[in-house]
């Protein structure tokens, strides 16, 4: 698993409290203190599900696409396709009693999680976030 949600959150964060102006890859990278590259592959896949949009040209950047507002953490979970439960990388043993039955198991505990995960997920916009994000500054 890698932090790919985090940090589409944390850079989608940032979008929003520039109030419309456009942050460069460079900048987004500043500050999750990570590889410009990495930023730009979040970047590309919250792109395509239309989160966020780059404009070109000399002030050219990032912004988001539509209202903070409007954007929960679920939109950003399922752009990034980042599930927490996984499978096994290999198939397990099938004559073995547990490794038979293990995966039909979980991937029905998983789902349930999944469903869970998800409603919190949609019920959180990236609003909240930014205005939390300002409350603790203050502290």
């Amino acid at each position: 698993m890698t932090s790919r949600f985090t940090v589409a959150i944390h850079i989608l964060s940032l979008l929003s409290l520039s109030e419309g102006k456009t942050r460069t890859s460079e900048e987004l990278a500043e500050s999750v203190n990570t590889n410009p590259v990495v930023i730009r592959k979040i970047l590309s896949l919250l792109k395509s599900k239309g989160i966020v949009r780059n404009q070109m040209g000399p002030n050219g950047g990032y912004i988001l696409a539509k209202p903070s507002s409007e954007i929960s953490l679920k939109e950003i979970y399922e752009a990034i396709d980042e599930k927490i439960f996984q499978m096994h990388s290999k198939t397990p043993n099938k004559k073995c009693i547990c490794g038979h039955s293990i995966q039909p198991i979980l991937t029905k505990v998983y789902e349930k999680a999944e469903r869970v995960l998800e409603d919190e997920l949609g019920s959180t916009n990236l609003d909240s976030i930014t205005k939390e994000i300002l409350t603790f500054s203050k502290k």
